[in-house]
């Protein structure tokens, strides 16, 4: 059975995915988004009668799988931890998080999931499942935390992790932004021998689409650091099949690594900055074909706090000023990206 295990409780999800192997892979698409962030001035944009991905819906819409990074916890706690930008948003927003009549996932390992402390993540947990939405990245200690969904497809066994680089916020205690421990809550932190070997097992255990969504980077940083790169090509190294980033509010570049794509930082998707930095965004749909990927990039302006497609002239400008520029990836008349590549590893 396919099912959500990131917090302990299984969530069926069979009525959504298919189950079973089947000897012939098929299709199935797997899209990817920025910064989702549903508090602060994000209401007056946010209605439960019209899907803030309205604009972008021919892409998510039809998509098996949708993985967004929820930069706030879904409660209604008035205490406050962190002391600087503590987000929350409530919890009749959690159904707008769903974009496709496929499953969605939301990823938490980032640094705002504790911003109201560990009730403020309970909360959050308890009510994502009060919808039916699949999590990862936080939990009651570390094995929750790191633990990933797992989905069969069309013959495809999918396992998606997600971490967050705990080096970016040291200035941080551990009452502030704990990491999961084995007995005490926190986010999923990457490290850089038990992630590696959480990776190396998925694979080994007959997973042939491994996917990391990693909240790493500096903030408003067009460039990723030494620590992304590091960190990126330890997880392809152990058999993932893409690495995504988020967490920098702007667009860093795109990578070849042996093979397989790094997208270092999509940028926001929902969110209500007003740095016109933060407006210019991109999110990916991978589109596997048996055993061949084409990973889609489709550039958008965050306008009114929500994605829209950028035109073909600006998505090509913001494609070609990627750092680091990506060689392999075409850009379309469109103004949009493709990077073609094998699930299979180069010694498969």
């Amino acid at each position: 059975m396919a099912e959500n295990v990131a917090n302990g409780e299984s969530i069926d999800i069979g009525n959504i995915l298919e189950e079973g192997k089947t000897s012939n892979k098929g299709n199935v698409s797997i899209t990817v988004t920025g910064d989702v962030m549903f508090g602060r001035k994000m209401p007056g944009v946010l209605s439960l009668d019209s899907s803030p991905y309205r604009y972008v819906q021919n892409v998510t819409g039809d998509t098996d799988i949708l993985l967004v990074n929820t930069e706030n916890p879904f409660t209604t706690s008035g205490d406050a931890v962190k002391p600087d930008v503590p987000l929350k948003a409530n919890p009749d927003y959690i159904p707008l998080i769903n974009g496709t009549n496929g499953m969605v996932i939301s990823a938490n390992a980032n640094n705002h999931v504790f911003d109201y402390g560990i009730t403020g993540m309970r909360d959050s947990i308890k009510n994502l499942e009060s919808y039916g939405i699949a999590h990862i990245g936080a939990g009651e200690n570390k094995q929750e935390a790191t633990k990933p969904v797992t989905i069969e497809k069309e013959g495809h066994n999918i396992t998606i992790f997600n971490y967050m680089d705990s080096e970016n916020f040291q200035e941080y205690s551990q009452s502030v932004m704990p990491i999961a421990t084995d007995d005490s809550p926190g986010y999923s932190a990457w490290d850089d021998t038990e992630s590696v070997e959480q990776i190396k097992q998925a694979k080994e255990n007959g997973s042939d689409i491994i996917l990391v969504y990693m909240h790493y980077g500096n903030e408003y940083s067009r460039s990723p650091n030494e620590n992304q790169e590091k960190i990126s090509h330890l997880a392809i190294d152990a058999g993932a099949t893409a690495v995504v980033g988020a967490h920098a509010h702007v667009t860093q570049g795109i990578e070849m690594y042996n093979g397989k794509p790094i997208f270092y930082n999509l940028g926001n998707f929902m969110f209500d900055q007003s740095n016109p930095n933060t407006h210019s965004a991109y999110f990916v749909e991978f589109d596997v074909v048996n055993e061949n990927v084409t990973a889609n990039v489709y550039p958008v302006y965050i306008s009114g706090y929500l994605p829209q497609f950028m035109d073909s002239s600006d998505g090509e400008s913001l494609l070609s000023s990627l750092s680091p520029h990506c060689d392999e990836m075409e850009i379309t008349d469109q103004g949009t990206g493709k990077i073609n590549f094998s699930i299979k590893n180069s010694t498969e």
